[in-house]
């Protein structure tokens, strides 16, 4: 009578045994799934946000004519930060193309890609891809297209993202 005894309690606490391991199991994976998707997501949104501010101070940068000179200084120069900012108040589009106002050039930048290389709270470093498009008035050719590659350095400035640096990749 006591085996019976015993076959019949084994089911009965191993019900509630078996249920309660079972609920504590599906909690931790709830809790493991769930939990680590709210950095990696503040991450990704702050990544978001400096690849965006970059390829909107790039395109800027890169995009200029002889008729547009002031309204660039004005636009543009919200956008940049230390050295190039100050380059680019003296220098204007010469920063982008040397000869630019001379030649009274047309160019326009437009960004294709972006991707973080390395991003803390306050720095980051961006690769670049962009599609220039260059007219010179005076050869009356066609537009130049030329895809050019660079490293962004942006700073966090008051809460906004700023291009700092803009350097070719690679030898050149």
């Amino acid at each position: 009578m006591s085996a019976t005894r015993q076959n019949l309690t084994r089911p009965a606490v191993a019900g509630p045994i078996l249920t309660v391991v079972l609920v504590v199991l599906i909690a931790i994976a709830v809790v493991g799934f769930v939990g680590p998707a709210t950095p990696g997501q503040a991450d990704e949104d702050a990544r978001r946000q400096v690849q965006l501010a970059t390829a909107d101070a790039v395109g800027s940068l890169m995009t200029f004519g002889p008729d547009s000179l002031t309204a660039q200084q004005r636009t543009v120069g919200t956008k940049l930060t230390g050295r190039l900012l100050l380059e680019f108040r003296s220098q204007g589009p010469g920063v982008v193309l040397p000869t630019a106002v001379e030649s009274k050039v047309v160019m326009t930048g437009r960004v294709l890609a972006t991707a973080v290389n390395r991003m803390n709270e306050d720095a980051a470093r961006v690769l670049v891809f962009v599609n220039q498009s260059i007219v010179l008035p005076a050869a009356r050719a066609e537009p130049e297209v030329v895809a050019v590659t660079r490293w962004a350095d942006m700073r966090k400035v008051n809460g906004n993202w700023l291009l700092a640096g803009l350097q070719q990749v690679g030898p050149g």
